[in-house]
């Protein structure tokens, strides 16, 4: 069993999951924040510290930790909103580089991201179908009439009725909400979903709609999954495989069933105590 300060380290990263082409591989990646001015300098920051670990095509990594400890920073480096300090990314084998907004355009094509609050993510003004039309109208070469049918395919495969591509979202529900973002985020055929927190927001009956919903689009679709989270529950029923970080280091990684049923490190140990369990009272 590992020391209470053990890290993980490796010279290769992990590979989890399959046997497969990685959707996308980090290694030795870094994140340092320098906060504060040249009056007022402050200690940097260090968010993210020598991650390195692959995600195959079609299967499901989720990544743990408690606030602070750098899973969001690691989503946010995935998807080109940061720069890492240090260590590369490759999305299907190319380097990823992120400069221009033809850089950005393309890698969208990549990867895309659903937000934790559907109330949120949405243009209130907008139409859903029109938040639909505008990524379909950037990222491919379709007639208006072909977008819309590919908009009512999309709507078809994240179970929702086409009639509601007219609707604002006001009009749509919370589930429904977060059903139209995961279909803007299938719009331009992403290869990898990153989704932060995004069904906690989501009453318990909704959150498992959604989670199933997810497993059917991907096996028919084989998008890659990325679920940043807290929800160890969520992590059981949807991951193949996890990695748990703290203070912005890997602790722990492997097979979730293997990780949950017997952790070794003593942080994964804690999370998992954690967990409120049939009949915990608060307080005791």
């Amino acid at each position: 069993m590992m020391t209470e300060d053990a890290t993980i380290t490796q010279d290769e990263p992990p590979r989890l999951g399959v046997d497969a082409t990685p959707a996308f591989r980090i290694e030795h990646l870094s994140k340092t924040f320098f906060p504060g001015s040249r009056l007022r300098p402050r200690p940097p920051v260090v968010a993210v510290d020598d991650v390195s670990f692959a995600l195959p095509q079609r299967s499901t990594l989720a990544v743990v930790g408690e606030s602070g400890s750098g899973k969001t920073t690691v989503a946010r480096m995935l998807m080109g909103l940061e720069v890492p300090t240090s260590g590369s990314i490759e999305f299907l084998g190319r380097p990823l580089s992120v400069r221009t907004a033809k850089d950005r355009r393309r890698h969208a094509r990549s990867i895309q991201m659903v937000f934790q609050n559907p109330y949120r993510s949405l243009d209130p003004r907008q139409k859903v179908g029109g938040s639909l039309d505008e990524v379909l109208k950037l990222h491919t070469s379709l007639s208006a009439a072909e977008r819309r049918t590919r908009s009512r395919e999309l709507f078809e495969l994240v179970r929702l009725d086409a009639r509601l591509l007219d609707s604002l979202p006001s009009n749509l529900s919370g589930g429904q909400r977060q059903r139209v973002c995961i279909a803007r985020a299938l719009a331009c055929e992403a290869r990898t979903i990153v989704f932060d927190e995004a069904v906690a927001a989501l009453d318990v009956l909704v959150q498992a709609q959604v989670l199933n919903l997810l497993a059917d689009v991907q096996a028919e679709t084989h998008v890659s999954y990325v679920f940043v989270t807290h929800d160890l529950a969520v992590v059981r029923q949807v991951a193949d495989d996890l990695v748990v970080m703290q203070a912005g280091r890997i602790v722990e990684c492997g097979e979730v069933s293997a990780v949950l049923d017997a952790p070794q490190h003593p942080y994964t140990q804690r999370l998992l105590a954690a967990v409120p369990r049939e009949g915990w009272t608060p307080g005791l």
